[in-house]
């Protein structure tokens, strides 16, 4: 398969964190992935390519097909038959709300034939000048402080048990609120994000260390429990934590 990474500069790189480009004569696959910590944004210029699982919205037209996936709390999957040609966009995760207005509207379109011109169809990809296209998808958003606050929380006190813990005391605004507009942005709620983002650390220190008993793993990532870590984890990723070290590592 021929495949293109490209991580873009720091301007974009606030709410891009990466962009590939993949393409392949015949592919014939089906496959299943644990919930995901990021939006995805992909341009399919192939064959048969569909996403089946939580926030996945589709915008098809007579020569592509756009999708847009969002964060989840369980497995989704993935399948592509035939001709397989896509460029896909790894966003931050709060993203899914920032472009969801502007899914399969003519300005999306303009970004997917850019990206054909300038990043899917040469043989050397000029994702500089798709950068400037993919900016302007983001003009006007100013980024919510409360939002900024509750990720810099999380991510501080993301191994310690009850990491939301009087986070709600430093909001202007209600929890409900607050709540409310986490949603719209996130797609999930304040605590399951927190538990997306607990999973998503056992895993990494799964990886790092696939000798240890991944209790310890758990533990570390901030879960109370064994069967505290066991059902979170089974329920974003569809396997159980040991099911998930031998499968994947």
């Amino acid at each position: 398969m021929n495949q293109n990474l490209h991580i873009p500069n720091s301007t974009l790189g606030q709410f891009v964190d990466f962009i590939w480009v993949a393409k392949l004569d015949s592919i014939n696959i089906q496959s299943t992935q644990h919930a995901p910590l990021f939006t995805e944004l992909i341009f399919n210029y192939g064959d048969t390519f569909s996403v089946e699982g939580e926030n996945v919205e589709e915008s098809t037209s007579k020569y592509q097909k756009q999708i847009i996936s969002g964060l989840k709390t369980s497995p989704f999957t993935t399948t592509a038959q035939g001709v397989y040609g896509s460029v896909g966009i790894i966003l931050k995760p709060y993203c899914y709300g920032v472009l969801l207005n502007k899914f399969g509207t003519n300005s999306m379109n303009v970004i997917s034939e850019v990206l054909h011109e300038h990043v899917f169809f040469p043989e050397r990809p000029n994702f500089i000048e798709a950068e400037k296209y993919l900016l302007k998808l983001f003009k006007g958003y100013e980024f919510d402080s409360d939002l900024i606050k509750f990720e810099q929380h999380i991510s501080s006190e993301i191994l310690q048990k009850g990491a939301q813990h009087g986070f709600g005391l430093s909001l202007s605004i209600s929890q409900k609120s607050f709540i409310q507009k986490f949603k719209k942005h996130y797609l999930l709620t304040p605590s399951q994000y927190a538990k997306l983002k607990q999973v998503h650390c056992a895993i990494g220190l799964m990886k790092q260390n696939v000798n240890q008993n991944v209790l310890n793993a758990g533990l570390d990532a901030g879960f109370y429990d064994q069967a505290h870590f066991t059902k979170v984890f089974k329920k974003f990723c569809g396997v159980t934590p040991k099911q998930f070290l031998k499968e994947n590592f």
